[in-house]
């Protein structure tokens, strides 16, 4: 083939490669502006307080004890980073705030085993700006003696532990689709995040709780299917 002619065919075959090379785009600086949080949807547990204010740490209590106040009882507690703003990268981890579990001894058959905690989220720039994501806390409230079921200082540690409720819960943002993911706890700033926590018996336990803003993958066959987009985190397409 002679060159005049190669090269005439490569610059035709350009624009086709261009429209064919995968999506590189970086990931989208997402600025959340404030996260108000609420507690609701407590399984199990006796004289149960919602949504009370403990400085800057929005609770919820459980338990029975003597005197019977919310500061003797059992309970967990959330205190947003946000206000101010922070700008984060899409699909790195960030801190949204941080958790207090208050382990204090309840009476047996007090404990709550599960409570859900909601996040409102404004989020600049995103449609809609403001959303709800709400992820459910379990806790393993174990008896007050040896054995225990986790490693205790004093006899005996709690786990807490989470699951991510809704991921169809979404913003949008520069035209790609994203929802907030909780990718579990840390007691050392972030550099290791866990899937549960253990929080010592008769003390306030904090940890930092970490997240990421993922894309939300729209899967071609549920849309082929159901006509409807796929608002899977985990689906493929």
């Amino acid at each position: 083939m002679h060159r005049k002619l190669r090269l005439l065919l490569g610059a035709a075959l350009l624009p086709f490669a261009t429209m064919m090379a995968p999506n590189t785009a970086s990931a989208d600086a997402i600025t959340v502006n404030s996260t108000t949080p609420t507690w609701s949807t407590v399984v199990g547990g006796s004289n149960i307080g919602l949504n009370l204010t403990n400085g800057a740490f929005t609770d919820v209590r459980w338990g029975t004890t003597s005197p019977q106040t919310p500061a003797n009882q059992s309970g967990l507690g959330f205190d947003p980073i946000n206000p101010p703003a922070a700008v984060h990268s899409s699909g790195s981890s960030f801190l949204l705030g941080n958790l207090q579990h208050y382990n204090n001894p309840i009476g047996g058959g007090s404990a709550a085993s599960s409570v859900n905690l909601n996040l409102l989220t404004n989020i600049a720039s995103a449609i809609p700006t403001n959303q709800t994501f709400s992820f459910e806390f379990l806790i393993d409230e174990t008896p007050n003696s040896p054995p225990c079921v986790y490693p205790s200082t004093t006899p005996c540690a709690d786990k807490i532990s989470f699951i991510n409720l809704d991921t169809t819960s979404s913003f949008l943002l520069n035209s790609q689709l994203y929802t907030l993911e909780l990718l579990g706890f840390s007691t050392d700033g972030g550099t290791t995040i866990s899937n549960s926590f253990i929080s010592q018996e008769g003390s306030t336990n904090l940890a930092g709780l970490y997240a990421d803003a993922g894309v939300v993958q729209r899967c071609k066959r549920w849309q082929r299917l159901r006509k409807e987009p796929c608002l899977d985190l985990f689906c493929d397409l």
